[in-house]
């Protein structure tokens, strides 16, 4: 294959930078720029240097990814990177372009060590990017722009643009049966333990909500959409004097199993399906006719709309199965609200943003969609009702159990990526840090100057 640009980089830190910026490239750009990233592109069982050195000499643009002591083994006999840079200087067409890292200064380098001032000049490029952090760093906005001007004839606009709808369908996706079951059902039972414990730390974030929407109301008919094995609704609603029946709808059928034989009877049922299919409004209207429910006065929605593909449609089918006024409870995660302080070597930061780099956690934005998404469905009277989970009146134990909620489902939803992409090298990368760290993050949260602001939103809405 011939490719257009070479990632040149070293080391575990520079690796990691790596691997996104050729994600990122590929992904933009529609595979139709060529990069070559050597843990990627070099086939099982052929000479790795050979081919690194090979194509080193053959591109139009070297990113050199400059992190502390990237220049320090280049006096080591054999060094593979100065013999990627000496190929490529050798090619009197190829660019540099360097990305350097916080921990790096050319000043602490002597590279006429290695190389004349012509070959020196090319390598310290006037357009270097400087990285402040691998979370903020954007590969479109920053890089696009630069390639366009190096890389000769290439259609960006329409790649990019392609690129850019791929890229949002990934990142709303849909977890498959597979995926649901092992991450989020009765089956996982770390998950099942880590939900139990949400579970009781949302009840007093939400209860004082439900007091408010159910004040006055009786002879309710309920309908939950994403209600797993049902404890979530019925630890809220089961024993409400104002709600008659109570209709459950999840994916998973071992939850569903669970929730029916556990809370199953006249009052309230459990069933298996998908609401995003394109039958489900016609199976839902079965199902409220074999429970003699007309419309429905209450409506659901805990923390499932960061996993479907298309919840303004969910959105529409359930509204026109409610009555004109009817209730709508929906909570949703936004991490764009996640706040830990101290802060200071942004090892917070980082484990919050891992969840939006895992393709097995949901969309973790969806928050801040939701008054849209509500008012564009038709619902009236829409308030926000809470935005975040505060660890400041928390005792010690809960604020224990407030670590296990996040960090655990972290840990899973890396463990699972990893799984999923066993050749990803930065998934793999990042799982190994958060396992380094993971005793430190613990200590630091339950100290008690620490403070974290979880970003659950609550909605309420009229159908």
């Amino acid at each position: 294959m011939d490719y257009n640009v070479f990632i040149c980089y070293r080391g575990d830190e520079g690796g990691v930078l790596a691997s996104n910026i050729y994600s990122d490239l590929c992904l933009y750009t529609n595979n139709k720029l060529k990069v070559f990233f050597a843990p990627r592109c070099v086939p099982h069982g052929d000479n790795f240097k050979a081919a690194c050195l090979d194509t080193a000499g053959q591109v139009q643009l070297m990113i050199l990814i400059l992190s502390k002591g990237f220049f320090d083994k280049c006096g080591e006999p054999d060094d593979i990177v100065l013999g990627e840079l000496k190929s490529a200087l050798a090619n009197g067409d190829t660019k540099f372009l360097p990305i350097i890292m916080p921990d790096f200064d050319f000043r602490d380098v002597e590279l006429s060590t290695w190389f004349d001032d012509t070959e020196v000049d090319r390598i310290k490029h006037i357009s270097a990017i400087k990285f402040t952090d691998v979370y903020s760093f954007s590969s479109v906005d920053m890089l696009i722009p630069i390639l366009r001007d190096k890389v000769g004839e290439f259609s960006y606009i329409d790649a990019v643009a392609e690129g850019l709808a791929r890229h949002d369908v990934k990142k709303r996706m849909h977890i498959s049966a597979d995926g649901k079951e092992n991450f989020f059902s009765d089956t996982n039972k770390t998950e099942k333990n880590r939900l139990k414990a949400q579970q009781e730390l949302l009840m007093k974030f939400d209860l004082p909500v439900y007091d408010k929407c159910l004040q006055g109301k009786q002879g309710l008919c309920v309908l939950d959409i994403g209600c797993g094995n049902g404890v979530a609704l019925m630890n809220r609603l089961g024993n409400r004097k104002e709600v008659d029946k109570i209709i459950g709808i999840e994916y998973d059928k071992a939850a569903t199993d669970s929730a029916n034989e556990k809370y199953g009877g006249e009052k309230a049922k459990f069933y298996c399906l998908d609401a995003e299919r394109e039958d489900f409004k016609d199976q839902l209207l079965e199902i409220m006719q074999e429970n003699d429910i007309e419309k429905f006065d209450f409506v659901n929605l805990l923390a499932v709309m960061s996993h479907f593909r298309s919840p303004f449609k969910v959105l529409r089918t359930v509204k026109s199965c409610c009555r004109k006024g009817a209730t709508v409870f929906i909570r949703n995660i936004d991490d764009g609200l996640n706040i830990c302080y101290p802060d200071e070597e942004k090892k917070f930061e980082r484990a919050f943003s891992l969840l939006a780099r895992c393709d097995t956690t949901g969309y973790r934005y969806s928050g801040r969609e939701l008054f849209t998404l509500l008012k564009r469905s038709g619902y009236k009277n829409i308030r926000l009702e809470k935005t975040g989970l505060s660890s400041v009146p928390m005792d010690y134990d809960e604020k224990s159990a407030f670590f296990d909620v996040i960090f655990k489902f972290i840990k899973q939803g890396i463990d699972r990526a990893c799984e999923k992409h066993p050749s990803d090298v930065q998934i793999a990368a990042e799982r190994r840090w958060l396992a380094e760290v993971y005793d430190d993050l613990e200590e630091e949260f339950l100290s008690d100057e620490f403070f974290v602001l979880f970003g659950f939103i609550l909605y309420t809405a009229e159908a």
